[in-house]
């Protein structure tokens, strides 16, 4: 275990992908570049940012699924890359995913039981077999559906009950650590909340650690302990969840909380819609300095020169930002 009590540590992870092959070469475009972050033990980190920003890449890299091309993934001081046969699918067990779509991330075929037994043909030991189905109908229970709805195919469940299902089954291995991309995008207002109750229940009786990653303010602010903001492939903000809404400190940071549909700054205060301009940058080809400058109100010549450093890991809530909200701009002639 890390000496700061992290259970997962991030440091310097960048990861491409190649977009584009032609005859004068290949064109990468670079989804993770230099994320650093980490999370605590029964702890929730919202990630936010907008599509395309690298959250989803994230995901994949921390699950394991995809492999960094630079930096470090640490799970309690170990390296999950460098692990192999039963030391990988033991460390497999610590860390699931629950997936954004409801409908294409369960099989068709499989009734509910099947669906939520599915992990235990890899890991026999966990389940004996003849205990499976008593199992199965526990998890159901525990996610608030019944116990009677274990013979029943997905096909037969409303889409909030379908995630459900999918919750079941990632807390079937009995995890430490649970990765949640968009797990209510596709679900109705009145079910989100449901599914989101359900998460927080789930993490406070279980002692689960969640990285959950949205574009939704209102869903993060709900669930999450603290917020890291993404813009670009990095990591741009972090901080404690009611002091980046309250008080962002990086300028992108305060736009996306301007543009949420609902107040997000206190009751009965609102905040000044913010509206970006200027270039939208490629992530095949970024600007110099800090990519947020083509869009942001305060941008001087400083941004364009120099790369800002990465939130710093000592601070509570810092911003990687030449220019911050809490200063004030030096006034150019």
């Amino acid at each position: 275990m890390p000496e700061d009590g992290a259970l997962l540590e991030v440091t310097g992870l960048s990861k491409s992908f190649t977009v584009r092959r032609t005859l004068r070469g290949s064109t990468r475009l670079r989804a993770l570049d230099g994320v650093d972050l980490t999370l605590g033990r029964g702890e929730t980190l919202g990630l936010v940012g907008e599509s395309g920003c690298g959250k989803s890449t994230l995901a994949r890299v921390l699950l394991r699924l995809e492999r960094p091309d630079a930096g470090t993934v640490r799970y309690e001081g170990m390296d999950p890359f460098a692990l192999s046969g039963a030391e990988l699918l033991a460390w497999r067990r610590k860390v699931q995913m629950v997936f954004q779509d409801p409908f294409g991330s369960l099989d068709p075929r499989l009734s509910a039981a099947d669906l939520i037994g599915e992990p235990w043909l890899t890991h026999r030991e966990l389940v004996p077999g003849g205990r499976r189905a008593a199992r199965a109908a526990e998890l159901l229970e525990m996610v608030g559906l019944r116990a009677s709805d274990a013979g029943r195919h997905p096909h037969e469940f409303s889409g909030g009950q379908r995630q459900r299902i999918g919750i079941a089954r990632a807390l079937a291995l009995e995890p430490e650590v649970i990765v949640c991309d968009e797990p209510v995008s596709a679900l109705d207002l009145s079910v989100q909340a449901q599914v989101l109750n359900l998460l927080c229940d789930l993490r406070d009786e279980l002692g689960l650690s969640y990285v959950f990653i949205s574009h939704d303010l209102s869903v993060v602010r709900h669930l999450a302990d603290r917020v890291a903001v993404m813009y670009l492939g990095r990591i741009v903000e972090t901080g404690p969840t009611e002091e980046v809404y309250e008080r962002p400190r990086h300028p992108y940071t305060e736009a996306l909380l301007s543009a949420a549909p609902s107040p997000v700054s206190g009751p009965g205060r609102k905040r000044q819609r913010i509206l970006l301009t200027g270039e939208i940058p490629s992530p095949t080809d970024p600007p110099s300095g800090c990519r947020f400058r083509t869009r942001c109100r305060r941008a001087q010549d400083l941004c364009a020169e120099a790369d800002p450093a990465p939130p710093p890991g000592e601070l509570l809530h810092a911003a990687a930002c030449h220019f911050p909200l809490a200063q004030t701009p030096p006034v150019t002639a």
